[in-house]
C-alpha cells in the first residue's frame, strides 16, 4: 500500500470549489489550502499503485479548475 501528498495547483478563483471536491473523494485523507507554488495539498493513504495513479489522473485531475498536480509518493 501506497500514501502520498499531492500537491494542487488550481485556476485562480475556483480555490474553494477545488478544495471541497477533492475533499469528497474516496481515498483523500486530508485536504489543505497552502501558500507558495501550489494552492492546495492532498494526502491520500494506503491505496495501491493503481489506486493511487487513479485517484490522481481521474479523480484529481478530473475536477474542473485543477491545472497542475505533483504527487509525492510517502516512502518507509
Amino acid at each position: 500500500m501506497v500514501s502520498a501528498y499531492v500537491l494542487i495547483e488550481v485556476e485562480p478563483g475556483l480555490d474553494k470549489k477545488v478544495l471541497e471536491e477533492v475533499r469528497k473523494l474516496e481515498g483523500v485523507s486530508e485536504a489543505y489550502f497552502v501558500m507558495g507554488n501550489y494552492d492546495i495539498i492532498a494526502v491520500i493513504k494506503d491505496a495501491s499503485e493503481s489506486e493511487l495513479k487513479y485517484k490522481v489522473t481521474k479523480g484529481i485531475r478530473g475536477i474542473k479548475g485543477v491545472r497542475h498536480t505533483y504527487t509525492l509518493p510517502v516512502i518507509t
